[in-house]
């Protein structure tokens, strides 16, 4: 049985959960492509084609740090984004059909990284980090509301 509305709140939870899982697969797929790659190379083009001064200390010692990257490493942060994004658009598509269970895994998702941005709060007050924290409780207490009142499938 279809319902005819949709919760307004649990739809941008889900579009912004699927945006960032489409991000996280195209990083992920891009960096399997580099793991043989030469990586420093392929980055010092990019960072040409952008118009950056690659010979400014900043973006040198970045790219000194990418060429420094083990294929290893880059195989291991692609399949950890490929493994996030998968995450993220279970939860996306989830939380668009009204589902609990997505409502459930996204709150336990979430929960699981609020310590470290309470620590990161404490270590260093920033604008980023608190309006990131606030955003999280915020999502976690909607969710949370949404299924004590039994408005989800």
């Amino acid at each position: 049985m279809r319902r005819e509305s949709h919760h307004s709140g649990l739809a941008v939870i889900a579009l912004f959960k699927l945006l960032k899982g489409l991000l996280l697969l195209l990083v992920g797929a891009s960096l399997l492509r580099l793991v043989d790659a030469e990586i420093a190379t392929f980055f010092s083009l990019l960072l040409e084609s952008l118009h950056l001064n690659v010979h400014s200390r900043l973006l040198h010692a970045l790219v000194l740090k990418v060429d420094a990257l083990q294929p290893h490493s880059v195989f291991m942060m692609a399949i950890i984004s490929l493994t996030y994004a998968a995450l993220l658009l279970i939860e996306g598509f989830g939380l668009w059909l009204e589902l609990s269970w997505a409502a459930y895994l996204t709150v336990i998702s979430t929960s699981i990284f609020l310590p470290v941005e309470f620590y990161e709060v404490t270590r260093r007050v920033s604008v980023v980090h608190v309006a990131v924290l606030l955003m999280n409780l915020a999502l976690v207490g909607y969710l949370m509301r949404q299924l004590g009142s039994r408005t989800m499938r």
